[in-house]
């Protein structure tokens, strides 16, 4: 595994023998090379918000001059401005006269690279070596950047399956919960269901012994109007039969 110190220190040394190189071979008039030298020496010694301002007016001044985009993309790239130095080494690769576009594409790979956007990083370092497979610093690049894609995929392939796994246990507890909630109202379904089915067989029943009192009330007012009836009529047989006696003087 390469630390971020490993990257940029290899990304320094290219960009720092790309704008060495470049230099020497884009002076033309004297006003350009001032503007080079003082830019250069701002930029040996880490001053790179001097050397963006002195390379932006070489690059102002000589819109067509690759070689002056490219310098000012080194400055940009220092300042942490890695947006602004890729349209100004965009701009240096459309000079049909930068003869090494080789390294051009390299520090277009070095600013996606710094972007954590590996996989242009990669392409950008690949086309570098189509340009000049001799480029040993991008071949380097290639090689490392391919492993930070790696190990990034590899990364977002866990964030994945870690999403999964957390969306996979929330989903787990949903389902539990309706599973829960429904078995929840299925017992209240149920023991309302239990309580009306008590409360109307205690109905039938109440109405039941209703009637069964009911019959038995009118059964023992039968049995008393017959027991009245026949104590009626045994009064009267018994007063039938003195009245008889008292006729024929018979007692017994």
């Amino acid at each position: 595994m390469f630390g971020n110190g490993v990257v940029m220190k290899n990304v320094i040394v290219a960009l720092i023998l790309l704008f060495s190189l470049k230099i020497s071979a884009g002076v033309l008039t004297y006003d350009k090379v001032l503007k080079n030298l003082k830019g250069m020496k701002f930029y040996e010694k880490g001053n790179y918000e001097n050397a963006e301002k002195n390379f932006g007016e070489n690059a102002l001044k000589y819109p067509n001059d690759g070689k002056m985009h490219f310098n000012l993309g080194n400055s940009l790239y220092k300042n942490g401005k890695l947006d602004d130095a890729e349209k100004e080494y965009n701009l240096a690769l459309h000079d049909k006269k930068f003869s090494d576009k080789s390294k051009i594409l390299q520090n277009l790979g070095n600013v996606k690279f710094q972007q954590k956007n590996f996989k242009d990083a990669l392409k950008y370092y690949r086309d570098a070596l189509l340009q000049n497979p001799q480029n040993d610093d991008a071949r380097y690049n290639y090689e490392l950047a391919a492993r930070f894609l790696q190990q990034q995929q590899k990364q977002k392939q866990q964030s994945k399956n870690n999403k999964d796994k957390k969306d996979e246990k929330k989903n787990q507890q949903k389902q539990q919960q309706k599973q829960e909630q429904k078995q929840k109202q299925e017992q209240k379904q149920n023991q309302q269901k239990q309580q009306q089915q008590q409360k109307q067989q205690s109905e039938k029943q109440k109405q039941q012994q209703m009637k069964k009192d009911k019959k038995k009330e009118e059964a023992e007012k039968m049995l008393k109007a017959l027991i009245a009836k026949e104590k009626k009529e045994m009064k009267k047989k018994k007063e039938k039969m003195a009245v008889q006696r008292a006729k024929t003087g018979k007692y017994w």
